[in-house]
């Protein structure tokens, strides 16, 4: 694969992703099962910049970003992927935040997608990926890739943030719990706040795509995640809590497998 970076520049085989592959968690053969693997993150807002930043520099050979919005002023705080030129010019997320992967590392291929996130479209998205990130701000959409995940039997990483706290869970779907058996339904319209009402912490994002991109780098190396465990973070106060969450017999979604939110309204 060419990679564009000029000759004197180019480091030995093997030695950009060295410090990964020394990992005994990881290793070499670890190393190279992400850089042969492909990713799905849905939303390019403050988690799914942080996500993404971290696997291209991890090396994970193909990222798709999917996002529908432009770069605002209040991005600015908090989405780490985006400049002033992307502001002044309204650029699609998907678009700026490929950009600026690029010259990040331009051996992987990226791959944006600037689209609302919809029953009618997720399934080829997720059929193109070996696993997904969660960086959307609704529940309606986590429980849209929730159902698709579970259908195609792809493993995807919950993570929410809100304020200074977050929350991250692995589901594998097959394997323990789903978003269904933790939660019932989407909170009703207007329980919670949208991030531009109740605001972000930009570490407290930064710190919860951490955790999920550690869980995605752990499944795509060697298959281990916490898969069905809860973490509950507080940046603020420092805190870490962790609950095994059980898989609900009852549940509509993997158990009966009732893909109510995927089909097309």
């Amino acid at each position: 694969m060419a990679t564009g970076i000029p000759p004197h520049e180019k480091a030995p085989d093997g030695a950009r992703y060295a410090r990964h592959a020394r990992l005994s968690l990881i290793g070499r053969a670890g190393q190279e099962k992400i850089e042969q693997s492909s990713v799905l993150i849905i939303g390019c807002g403050s988690l799914g910049c942080a996500q993404a930043a971290f696997l291209a520099r991890a090396g994970v050979g193909r990222l798709l970003l999917a996002d529908r919005d432009t770069v605002q002023t209040p991005n600015m705080a908090t989405q780490l992927l985006y400049d002033e030129q992307d502001l002044r010019a309204q650029a699609p997320k998907a678009e700026a935040a490929a950009r600026r992967l690029r010259t990040i590392n331009s051996g992987i291929a990226i791959e944006p997608v600037v689209a609302d996130i919809s029953a009618a479209n997720i399934e080829p998205l997720i059929g193109k990926a070996d696993l997904i990130l969660d960086a959307t701000d609704n529940f309606e959409t986590r429980f849209l890739i929730n159902e698709a995940a579970v259908k195609a039997g792809k493993p995807w990483i919950y993570g929410g943030v809100l304020g200074t706290d977050g929350m991250v869970m692995a589901v594998r779907p097959g394997h323990g719990p789903c978003l269904r058996c933790l939660f019932d339904l989407p909170p009703p319209e207007g329980r919670l706040p949208p991030p531009d009402v109740f605001g972000v912490l930009s570490t407290a994002a930064a710190w919860v795509a951490a955790l999920q991109t550690t869980q995605a780098l752990k499944a795509l190396a060697c298959g281990g995640a916490d898969w069905g465990r809860m973490h509950t973070l507080d940046i603020w106060n420092g805190t870490v809590t962790t609950a095994e969450v059980p898989r609900d017999p009852a549940c509509p979604c993997c158990n009966k497998r009732e893909f109510k939110f995927l089909k097309p309204a």
